[in-house]
């Protein structure tokens, strides 16, 4: 854009500094420059006014305070459905409609077709706080919702990280934790995600995980 280059100050009150500028420099023109100063919390912009006018708008959206969000997550473990014993403990009556759409889903193109609940947790949480949960005596799960974001309409929830860990009892009395899972994963908001693991492809147990997050 033409115009005269003058410089214009932004209060960042929530998110980082680094990100706010990574974020502001998608839109300058070529005269553009960004700075920050970490003391005041404040970016310093220089541009064309209709350009400043922008990173205003921008900013507005971007540097709000942190989202709650509530996260559910359901731990599975998926047998073979060509091992005879898989499933037998947990007759057709008994299976929750979540297993049952997830065994209807896989069936088709996988070999895991038995699937029995091993634990669930829903929690509330906080954009950039760390949560550790149990799902049961021997798993738990420890993540980051990095932020929640809105595009083209539509919320979408970004871990920065997402591990499932065993928890592994020693021979002297004490605990270890095996990571067996971890990902970034970026969800839209309402959906559910179903991510497996197994220790060979050969294996015929695996674990899988279904998860599902909703801004509040």
């Amino acid at each position: 854009p033409e115009g005269r280059v003058t410089a214009r100050s932004y209060e960042i009150r929530y998110k980082p500094l680094p990100d706010a500028a990574a974020l502001v420099s998608e839109v300058l023109s070529p005269r553009g420059t960004v700075s920050f100063r970490p003391q005041l919390r404040r970016l310093v912009v220089q541009d064309v006014p209709e350009v400043l006018d922008r990173v205003q708008d921008l900013l507005d959206g971007y540097d709000v305070p942190p989202r709650n969000v509530e996260v559910t997550v359901s731990l599975f473990l998926g047998s073979d459905v060509r091992d005879d014993e898989a499933g037998r403990h947990a007759p057709a009556s008994s299976i929750t409609r979540e297993v049952r759409g997830i065994r209807e889903t896989l069936a088709d193109f996988t070999r895991w077709a038995a699937f029995d609940p091993l634990g669930s947790r829903s929690v509330s949480c906080v954009e950039g706080a760390t949560v550790t949960t149990g799902l049961s005596d021997d798993y738990q799960v420890v993540f980051v919702v990095d932020a929640v974001r809105t595009q083209q309409g539509r919320e979408r929830i970004e871990f920065g990280r997402f591990t499932l860990q065993r928890r592994i009892r020693t021979a002297d009395g004490g605990e270890r934790i095996e990571d067996l899972l971890s990902s970034k994963i970026i969800l839209p908001a309402g959906q559910q995600l179903l991510v497996g693991a197994a220790k060979r492809p050969e294996s015929k147990r695996a674990l899988f995980v279904l998860l599902r997050a909703e801004p509040r």
